[in-house]
């Protein structure tokens, strides 16, 4: 049985709420210092960058074409070139980009119709 898109939807929402709360209050500087803030950081943008990746076309057409491209890159950056992470960089996705889309992902969430999961 495959896994509704609305839960992927659903898991970048939650995502990125996580990443509005890890953020609140600290600077770059002491985000990059405190290493489970930092993992915790990396660690959500990764599931926001892979449920993008779970979205059907239908949905992703509804997005920004860099919000639908932005988090897969930073996902593959995390996983695969881990060691060529930029603190700015994760800081800058998770107090700028992410809040941005989490808006778009939570419309797209209120405009989803029942079991069907196909947006109006």
């Amino acid at each position: 049985m495959s896994r509704s898109w609305l839960l992927y939807l659903d898991d970048l929402i939650a995502a990125g709420e996580k990443l509005a709360r890890i953020a609140a209050g600290r600077s770059r500087e002491t985000l990059a210092d405190d290493e489970v803030a930092f993992d915790a950081t990396l660690f959500n943008l990764q599931v926001i960058g892979e449920a993008i990746k779970r979205l059907p076309p239908t949905a992703l057409a509804q997005l920004p074409v860099h919000q639908r491209q932005g988090p897969a890159r930073l996902r593959d950056l995390i996983a695969h070139h881990y060691f060529a992470v930029d603190p700015d960089l994760i800081w800058e996705a998770a107090t700028v980009h992410v809040p941005a889309l989490l808006e778009q992902a939570r419309r797209l969430r209120e405009a989803a119709e029942g079991d069907d999961g196909r947006p109006r």
